[in-house]
């Protein structure tokens, strides 16, 4: 029994699982299962990484036992790597090879520079190298006599993702639908990619505020995810269907695709997402909002320190906003001068616009009107230079025009 065969038996005993159980939970066979135990053979990256996530490993845990494995068996285990958002293995592995320096075939060399390029855009001050070197790929492919048409595809995806971290949502949506581009001549293909590509335009588009074309990427994108049993992608696609109906205050509606997110996410091991999808999914629902309070407080109390502080002002502004509903201006006021702190350091976002629209609800509620549309129209001025939030700023105004109204009849009064 080799020491992966060793590892995978001991997960599943601890799960209490026979080997059939772990190759029905799989999608493979029991010998498949048997045979990886008992060292008669080594699973292919592919089966491993199902194997892994039924016994809730990461992947580098069992792919790191794999003895002597061949060139392209690394480079599968790479792009494995990427798929899941472990950058950081997945720079090991290729300054792994680069070091063994093996013979290389050209697609080969080519998918290892990918690999590297890839993994060095996900750091803020490694990132523009990353880039160079994509482009260079890009460039190198497009000039090819025989391109894997797949593999070019996954370099123009890779590019959109890492414009999207560099936040510049344009260049990424132009990549991402170059990926699609090249799709459209290979319409029949099976590969996981084409399910991430459409994620990944839907994600774009949903924070350019496109959200009813976002909407039409994230459904193309959902079976060809669940074919891959992707769990984070899953939750991930329900969870970006969400905030898009949120946005569009369509609400029944995000709330049942929140719903939808949540068990996704907990198979996935991710508390945060799960936390905050279910938190979402009352808030959202018209006929259990009035029991998101104690959710959005867990969710602030185990996530305060992990996400990050913008993030903790948005949870922050939607507990004052229940507590406004409620009746509760006290702790409304407490809850939004904690979301102040938070979101005034970044002046420029739909978070703090969602902040301010708030305060002026808060204002309009304890008779401060002047107050009320001093904060509505800034929360509009923001929405409108975002030129993206369309609801929040009609939302805004209504809300400014409101204030504006009570001072105008307040003065009528007095006068």
């Amino acid at each position: 029994m080799t020491e992966l065969g060793l590892k995978i038996k001991l997960h599943r005993e601890r799960k209490g699982w026979n080997q059939k159980e772990l190759a029905e939970k799989a999608d493979v066979s029991p010998a498949t299962i048997s045979g990886a135990e008992n060292g008669r053979f080594t699973p292919t990256p592919a089966v491993l990484h199902r194997i892994a996530r039924e016994l809730g490993l990461e992947f580098y845990e069992l792919s790191t036992l794999y003895p002597e494995p061949k060139l392209d068996t690394l480079l599968e285990i790479g792009y494995l790597y990427v798929s899941e958002r472990h950058f950081g293995q997945a720079l090991n592995l290729a300054h792994q090879i680069q070091c063994e320096n093996p013979p290389m075939q050209e697609y080969q060399l080519h998918q290892l520079l990918y690999l590297e390029a890839f993994a060095l855009t996900y750091w803020e001050q490694t990132r523009m190298q990353g880039i160079e070197a994509l482009y260079s790929l890009s460039t190198k492919l497009e000039g090819a006599a025989h391109t894997d048409q797949i593999f070019a595809m996954r370099v123009q995806n890779a590019l959109g993702a890492a414009w999207y971290r560099q936040l510049d949502l344009i260049t990424a949506l132009h990549h991402y639908k170059r990926a699609i581009e090249m799709l459209n001549s290979f319409p029949q293909t099976q590969d996981r990619i084409v399910g991430t590509i459409h994620y990944n335009i839907g994600n774009c588009l949903r924070w350019l505020g496109q959200d009813r074309e976002a909407i039409v990427y994230l459904e193309k994108a959902l079976p060809l995810t669940l074919e891959s049993r992707n769990y984070m992608s899953v939750g991930g696609i329900y969870f970006s269907l969400g905030a898009c109906y949120q946005n569009l205050h369509e609400m029944q509606a995000a709330s049942e695709a929140f719903r939808e997110a949540v068990p996704w996410f907990e198979a996935a091991n991710s508390q945060e997402f799960a936390m905050q999808s279910r938190s979402l999914l009352y808030f959202c629902s018209p006929e259990l909002r009035a029991q998101a309070l104690p959710y959005l407080e867990e969710e602030l109390q185990t996530l305060t320190g992990v996400v990050h502080p913008i993030d903790e002002s948005v949870t922050l502004t939607r507990i004052a906003s229940l507590h406004l509903e409620r009746g509760e201006l006290p702790q409304a006021q407490t809850a939004l001068e904690k979301a102040d702190a938070l979101s005034a350091k970044h002046p420029r976002s739909g978070q703090r616009g969602y902040f301010l629209q708030t305060y002026a609800l808060y204002q309009l509620a304890v008779g401060n009107d002047d107050a009320a549309s001093h904060y509505a129209f800034e929360a509009a001025d923001l929405y409108a230079s975002l030129r993206f939030f369309h609801t929040d700023l009609q939302e805004s105004l209504r809300i400014g025009k409101q204030a504006v109204l009570r001072l105008r009849e307040g003065s009528e009064r007095t006068s």
